[in-house]
């Protein structure tokens, strides 16, 4: 059983109608709505703005709804989304109508939407109203028949026509009809709260069978008939009761057994064997192919189940919080709660049951128990029993620590020893053949021993956790041979070379999904039952098939395409060609409504398959462009049954599409004419360059002969100012010399004038005539000097001009100084131009600097060259 809250189904109120399209997937008519579930998701759709009451699907893409002041049909767009669209044609005028749909009905093509006072007749997009002949209070779909429950007629029938009388109730029979169904004698009534009547040649007579004296107090709200074997009767206090044919009660379901409370709004029989229920709050679902029937505690009566017993009819239940019994028979599921007794004395955890020599031990927490008449002894005084286990005219009990060892001595049991080398929690002992002796240690490891004639492993050899994939290993022994067995990964023993060697992982569990860890196993009750732990329960299973065979209406179906990239994603369908720029891929696909369903793909005809997962969906990344065809195949319980093929095409990506190739053809088209007008312009281009160039090299010959005249006519002036420089020194060497004569001369006069003077004052009558000689000495003295001033400022006139407009302060002997510097003389030489000594040259020159302003580093020859 599976129970939906309203939360799970987002909220949609209360459940007044469920049907299944024939791939599985269940739809139901909500208060908010439509609801579709394929067994993985919740899909909720708005339609009408009334509550929907009623549904009839013919495809998971056509349904039909009625709804307060409305009905309608939902139809499914190319990407799988559900529109809705109104046929009421009353929908825009509904001030006087207060219609409310609460049943659909389809008869060949008609497609009937009933009210209390009419039946609308929907066929190839027409609609034919059908008046009531006073007020229908139900309307009924057995097989191929319809019928209605009028109130002043009784049963009618529809005849794709019209209604035609079929029963006239008596006067006094004022019954609500919650269910019709076919008997092999008549028309069985299901009534609210009076029971079963059956109507035959006329006659209305109360069926007294157990299913009917049950109904005359339960409030029937709902009604739905198994296939053509059973009946199912939802009340609103009571819960589930399915029938036989004969009103035999072989199953109730209440909330004290699962359900979610005891109020059945509606039913519905779906063709792959579920029973769905849609209560006051929320949904539950009966799996009727199941051979599993779940027991649960919750009035807090018994605890977990961990293992169990049957023995002389009794069922004993070991739990979290003690040993418990019941009657075989009152386990069964016709009963409104299952009756479990305590056993004194129990209290605390019960590992394990074992019958052995007819005695029934008991591994407890507290110690090793025997049960005798409802009451346990003890045997020994150990502490922390796992399990017992027979080994010859010994009992090996795996222990909290290690392995005890219990013999039996004047029919009672006593211990012996404990079994030396092995310690730490042992929860299984398992006898291979002979004297191989496996015993398994959580959170440690496997160990394999052979026993001795004294009780004691000898070849020890220790398997430890970390080489087994998986949680929880234990120990199993079949036809193969001894396994460790994971929840991923079975490991088959090899005595050849001492080692699990082989290593096969497991498609899928035999037992149920709610089942606990598996260190709790099940435990074969006898040759028709097998005991599963729960938590918070148990569970049985009948090893004979179902009260429901299965049928073969499951199918694998493919839910949703979607391609996608980093940034957003798209709806596709099947059979579309996808945008290379969404060229990934996911698939999502499964068996609707069915469970421990199993999956592997392969695409495009490769000739391996995935490996087989419970995942129901598949993401196919960077996708190269071209046609795809995805195969899905689908297992349950080892069998596959069912394949599927999906066939998409991703399309190229632009550049690699036939209107890129076109323009890729008209782009080259433009390149090669774009090329003959870039040839056409590079000639161009190049026949005026050759004349640009060939103007630019003959300026440049010319150039080159105008820059060689230049040279040689700056040659020939260099030679011609080399010779004038030339000139122009030894014109300053004569003139300094002559300058130097005539200094040599003027001292020489100078001289006789001081003499003459001296003669002079001794000689008085001649002093006439000596002056006339001085002032002749003294004008030819002053002539001479300005005789060679007048010539060097000839020579150098330029050159002083400047001198005198920048550096006013200059001498006349600053001036010749210059000029002697200028021409490259030597301090020796200016010394003999100026009759000087060397020495004096340096001062002179130290003077010039100060008054050219002239700093240290800077070079008085380059300066004066450059005025």
């Amino acid at each position: 059983m599976q129970n939906f809250t309203p939360l799970e189904y987002n909220n949609k109120g209360k459940i007044w109608d469920i049907d299944t399209a024939p791939n599985g997937i269940v739809y139901m008519a909500a208060d908010g709505g439509l609801l579709e579930y394929d067994g993985k998701t919740w899909n909720s759709f708005n339609g009408s703005e009334g509550f929907t009451r009623s549904i009839h699907v013919v495809s998971d893409s056509l349904i039909y709804t009625g709804s307060d002041l409305d009905f309608g049909i939902w139809q499914k767009n190319r990407y799988q989304d559900f529109e809705y669209r109104s046929l009421y044609p009353f929908r825009e005028d509904m001030i006087d109508l207060n219609e409310e749909f609460w049943n659909i009905h389809q008869s060949g093509e008609n497609i009937l939407f009933v009210s209390d006072y009419n039946i609308y007749i929907f066929r190839n997009e027409n609609l034919t109203k059908i008046s009531a002949p006073s007020r229908l209070t139900d309307s009924y779909s057995v097989g191929d028949s319809i019928y209605f429950s009028d109130e002043e007629l009784g049963l009618l029938q529809f005849d794709d026509l019209s209604l035609n009388p079929v029963a006239e109730f008596p006067d006094d029979f004022d019954y609500e009809i919650s269910g019709i169904y076919h008997h092999e004698e008549g028309i069985v009534l299901v009534t609210y709260d009076s029971g079963l009547f059956l109507y035959s040649d006329g006659n209305l007579t109360r069926l007294e069978t157990p299913l009917s004296r049950i109904l005359e107090n339960s409030n029937v709200f709902s009604f739905e008939q198994i296939r053509e074997n059973y009946l199912a009767v939802g009340t609103v206090q009571k819960g589930l009761y399915i029938s036989d044919m004969d009103g035999n009660i072989i199953h109730y379901i209440n909330r004290n057994k699962g359900l979610l409370n005891n109020t059945i709004l509606s039913l519905h029989y779906s063709s792959n064997g579920q029973l769905w229920m849609g209560l006051d709050y929320g949904i539950s679902s009966l799996n009727l192919n199941s051979n599993l029937t779940f027991i649960y505690d919750f009035r807090g009566d018994f605890g977990t189940g961990y293992t169990a017993q049957l023995k002389d009819e009794r069922f004993y239940l070991g739990t979290n919080k003690g040993l418990y019994t019941s009657d075989w028979d009152l386990l069964k599921n016709d009963i409104e709660f299952y009756g479990f007794n305590e056993i004194p004395g129990s209290e605390g955890q019960v590992w394990s049951l074992n019958t052995i020599e007819d005695e029934l031990f008991v591994a407890h927490d507290r110690g090793l128990f025997i049960l005798n008449n409802n009451q346990l002894e003890r045997v020994g005084t150990q502490q922390g029993f796992w399990e017992i286990t027979p080994y010859g005219d010994y009992l090996l009990g795996g222990t909290y620590n290690g392995i005890s060892i219990f013999e039996k001595s004047s029919g009672e049991w006593s211990f012996l020893k404990r079994m030396d080398l092995i310690r730490g929690s042992t929860n299984q002992v398992l006898i291979e053949r002979d004297n191989i002796l496996w015993t398994n240690i959580p959170n440690y490891g496997v160990i394999r021993a052979e026993l001795d004639d004294d009780l004691n492993p000898t070849d020890r050899k220790i398997f430890l956790n970390d080489i087994f994939e998986g949680a929880d290993p234990y120990i199993a022994k079949n036809d193969s041979g001894v396994q460790v067995v994971t929840d991923e990964f079975e490991y088959t023993y090899s005595p050849e070379d001492s080692s699990f060697s082989t290593k096969n992982e497991i498609a899928f569990h035999s037992g149920p999904e709610e089942m606990m860890p598996w260190i709790y196993r099940s435990v074969s009750l006898n040759d028709e039952y097998e005991f599963f732990p729960l938590y918070n329960g148990f569970a049985l299973r009948s090893l004979e098939k179902g009260f429901i065979e299965n049928s073969d209406s499951t199918q694998l179906i493919f839910r949703q395409i979607e391609a996608y990239n980093n940034e957003e994603s798209i709806q596709s369908y099947p059979g579309e060609t996808i945008s290379h720029a969404y060229n990934n891929v996911r698939v999502e696909y499964l068996v609707p409504n069915q469970q421990d369903v199993l999956y592997q793909y392969k695409l495009n005809g490769s000739e391996s398959w995935s490996e087989w997962s419970a995942e129901s969906g598949i993401d196919l990344i960077n996708l190269d462009y071209g046609d795809y065809e995805l195969s899905v195949q689908a297992m349950k319980n080892g069998e596959i049954f069912d394949r599927s093929t999906l066939s998409f095409r991703v399309a190229p990506p632009w550049y690699q599409s036939w209107y890129a190739y076109l323009l890729y053809l008209i782009l080259i088209a433009i390149g090669i004419y774009l090329l003959y007008l870039w040839q056409m312009y590079t000639l161009k281009k190049h026949e005026k360059q050759y004349l640009i160039n060939k103007q630019q090299s003959l300026r440049e010959q010319a150039e080159k002969h105008r820059q060689k005249m230049l040279q040689f006519e700056q040659e020939r002036l260099q030679e011609d100012y080399d010779q004038l420089k030339m000139k122009l020194r030894e014109k300053t060497i004569e003139l300094a010399n002559k300058a130097k004569e005539n200094e040599d001369k003027n001292r020489l006069i100078e001289k006789l004038k001081k003499k003459i003077e001296k003669i002079e004052q001794n000689s008085e009558s001649s002093k006439t005539r000596w002056n006339e000689i001085s002032n002749l000495l003294d004008s030819y003295s002053t002539e001479e000097d300005n005789t060679f001033e007048i010539q060097m400022d000839q020579l150098h006139q330029e050159f002083f001009q400047r001198l005198k407009k920048n550096y006013p302060q200059l001498s006349s002997n600053d001036l010749r100084l210059c000029a002697y510097l200028k021409l490259g003389f030597n301090s020796k030489e200016i010394a003999d131009f100026l009759n000087i000594q060397p020495s004096s040259v340096y001062i002179n020159r130290s003077r010039l600097r100060k008054k050219l302003e002239l700093d240290t580093e800077e070079d008085l020859h380059d300066f004066l060259n450059s005025v």
